[in-house]
């Protein structure tokens, strides 16, 4: 792992959010149990004993023209290729900040802005931890990556791999833009799937086929129009599958 990381590793903790607010950017907040975890929309998230349960700051400059909402995509890309190499079968993105294995959730995403100048990037990830104890109260089926290779690296390991990643994609993000990462996105959504987009007010159907310039999602409908959902107005993008 890059030397430009400071670690600060934890039994337990509310959640890393918490204690990772008060630190710089460039520091990586780890727990080995986290209580109180949070997804998007506050939804809880199980961080028990063999996980990878992390929040890595990350430097925001005010006037970069780059949008912090990004992040979560731009984290689900590093997440994608850190694991690449391990060529996990069926392995996605889920728009806007899930990583799945076919339908089930290996991992999930969730950004915070605690100060003008850092953003905080909370990655959650089924390692080793038992997640057969936590299926039937999940919105996703869930999986582990210990389940799925024939020799998972540790979760430490898998820290300093996802940290790595996650600052080469990030300064490609912060040099170039979200365009950049295009073909990335592209490939890291896999099949396009039929999805319905639930705003508040709206749902609209159709087959998701990737995000405009600022991470909105795209939708090809049935009669052969596209659209474009603002992505800060989307509640969920549900699968129909």
């Amino acid at each position: 792992m890059s030397t430009k990381w400071k670690v600060v590793e934890l039994d337990v903790c509310e959640s890393t959010f918490n204690v990772a607010r008060k630190e710089q950017p460039w520091t990586i907040v780890c727990a080995d149990r986290q209580l109180k975890g949070r997804g998007r929309f506050n939804r809880s998230w199980f961080g028990e004993h063999g996980g990878l349960w992390a929040t890595y700051n990350l430097p925001l400059a005010p006037n970069s023209g780059r949008h912090w909402g990004l992040l979560p995509l731009v984290a689900g890309v590093a997440i994608i290729k850190a694991l690449a190499p391990y060529k996990i079968k069926g392995l996605r993105l889920r728009w806007p900040n899930d990583v799945l294995v076919g339908r089930d959730k290996l991992a999930g995403i969730l950004v915070e802005r605690p100060s003008s100048g850092m953003a905080s990037i909370g990655i959650g990830i089924n390692v080793f931890n038992d997640v057969d104890s936590i299926a039937a109260v999940t919105t996703d089926h869930p999986t582990r990556l210990n389940d799925l290779l024939y020799t998972c690296p540790s979760v430490s390991k898998l820290r300093g791999i996802i940290a790595d990643a996650l600052a080469e994609t990030f300064q490609i993000f912060v040099d170039k833009g979200l365009e950049a990462l295009h073909d990335d996105l592209v490939a890291a959504w896999g099949t396009s799937l039929p999805v319905v987009a639930i705003t508040d007010t709206e749902r609209h159907t159709g087959h998701f086929i990737g995000v405009e310039a600022d991470g909105s999602p795209i939708l090809s409908r049935a009669d052969g129009t596209r659209i474009t959902i603002p992505g800060i107005t989307v509640n969920r993008l549900k699968e129909l599958i």
